[in-house]
């Protein structure tokens, strides 16, 4: 998957590189009509995916399928995101309403003057992990001990803080730089490498081979993925907009907690048709991404839930990542109005 090259890591750049802009236009936005409404009243939201289509957004798909968008009052543009695309960007620059993100990026447009907050974790846990083979799995941080690990151009700060949260130095483990083929850990050149568990596992199984992925969310580094961001300003002059389509997101993707299949179909031939992706393929994703998506947490309090407790953990990571952060970085609000102390819409 050649495009994983990019997925995590020019947002992160981005953030840095335009912060001045960012800035700016945090600072100098009147947020004119960012949100139109048409000649019914309907209000349009423009929301910016972070990567081209796959089921990873399915359960937008099935919201828009479905009408919970347009039932909730709001017209949605679902827009594709890709290698080029920086959402958080748009929403600074008005070209994009609501847009995808991880919340420890978001930290960094912020921490380098951007506008923007945090209204809800799609996915509880970040789907990064270390890949090995189930013949020799690691399982656990001290399985790294001795052991040469596949680290990406980019992860190499993750990487190390990762190290240090479990204790572990440079010294004990042999870092070894890998691209995001999986060839490194399938030929046994490195124990195991950085991936996302929801996809490159995927692809090693379609080579043949049986892996394990111990996800860094269960060792002491976790970031709340695919995390719904506007800006401060578009929050605060466009809060019904923001409600309704979150109100269609969760009803969409309360669909696809209980069957994938049509956040599967709409992917294939309809949203990522151009992509020549199989069924197969992005059902296997479809099921890998589940447990990120529901937790103890949502099945308590709702999809996209912001636990006080995860939002410290999400911090703490933050703070080992190098990046500085506080509370203000969230706002549940927009959540707790919409559920009003229920766990489903």
């Amino acid at each position: 998957m050649p495009f994983l090259a990019h997925r995590r890591r020019r947002p992160v750049v981005a953030a840095i590189a335009g912060a001045a802009a960012l800035a700016l236009l945090a600072g100098c936005s009147t947020n004119p009509s960012s949100t139109a409404a048409d000649a019914a009243g309907t209000q349009t939201v423009r929301f910016q995916t972070s990567w081209i289509p796959l089921v990873q957004f399915g359960g937008s798909y099935v919201a828009a399928k479905q009408g919970y968008y347009e039932k909730a009052g709001v017209d949605v543009q679902i827009l594709p995101g890709g290698p080029e695309t920086d959402g958080l960007a748009l929403l600074a620059s008005q070209k994009a309403d609501v847009a995808v993100s991880n919340a420890d990026v978001v930290a960094r447009a912020n921490e380098q003057g951007a506008d923007l907050v945090i209204i809800g974790a799609g996915f509880q846990k970040s789907p990064l992990a270390i890949m090995s083979l189930a013949s020799d799995p690691i399982e656990t941080p001290a399985d790294m001990k001795g052991k040469k690990i596949g680290v990406p151009s980019g992860d190499e700060g993750t990487h190390a803080a990762f190290l240090k949260v479990n204790g572990l130095t440079g010294g004990e483990v042999t870092s070894v730089p890998v691209s995001f083929d999986v060839t490194p850990t399938t030929s046994g050149q490195v124990a195991g490498q950085y991936v996302f568990a929801t996809e490159q596992p995927i692809s090693a199984e379609e080579k043949g081979f049986t892996t394990h992925s111990m996800l860094l969310a269960d060792h002491g580094l976790n970031v709340y993925a695919q995390v719904y961001v506007v800006t401060k300003t578009y929050l605060a002059s466009h809060r019904a907009a923001v409600e309704d389509f979150m109100k269609g997101e969760i009803e969409g993707w309360q669909d696809y907690a209980k069957d994938q299949s049509e956040a599967v179909d709409l992917t294939v031939d309809d949203y990522g048709k151009d992509q020549k992706l199989s069924v197969a393929n992005q059902t296997e994703q479809a099921k890998l991404q589940l447990p990120l998506l529901e937790t103890d947490v949502t099945k308590a309090h709702g999809l996209f839930w912001m636990d006080s407790a995860d939002i410290d953990e999400n911090l703490a990571t933050i703070k080992a990542l190098g990046i500085t952060a506080d509370k203000s970085l969230f706002d549940t609000s927009v959540l707790q109005d919409l559920y009003k102390g229920r766990s489903s819409l």
